[in-house]
């Protein structure tokens, strides 16, 4: 019985871990929607809708100006202790995903 809840566990675990690996596309892409399906898509969905039981916003209502989308994708915020920071990305790769969301999923 142990070697059957073993076998049952470890494929999930491993299939969890990977689902936790670092996202990367093309370093010098500044297309907005190949980085939002990227780097947002995962926890926002594709059109922007979020997921309200886990308390995850609907980004593409979001009411804040293109200067606060850029310092949150790559910076966080202290009160969205979920929200990951994406450090690696440019200030244009934010600003082309800030632009991406005011301007296309709207």
């Amino acid at each position: 019985m142990k070697r059957f809840y073993f076998a049952l566990t470890l494929p999930v675990t491993l299939l969890i871990l990977a689902g936790c690996q670092e996202k990367k596309a093309d370093p010098n892409t500044l297309d907005g929607k190949t980085l939002y399906n990227t780097y947002c898509a995962d926890c926002h969905h594709r059109d922007g809708g979020g997921s309200f039981l886990e308390g995850i916003p609907a980004n593409r209502y979001t009411s804040l100006s293109e200067k606060e989308l850029i310092t949150l994708i790559r910076h966080g915020k202290a009160q969205m202790a979920d929200m990951p920071n994406f450090t690696n990305l440019s200030q244009q790769q934010a600003r082309s995903i800030a632009k991406y969301l005011r301007e296309e999923l709207k």
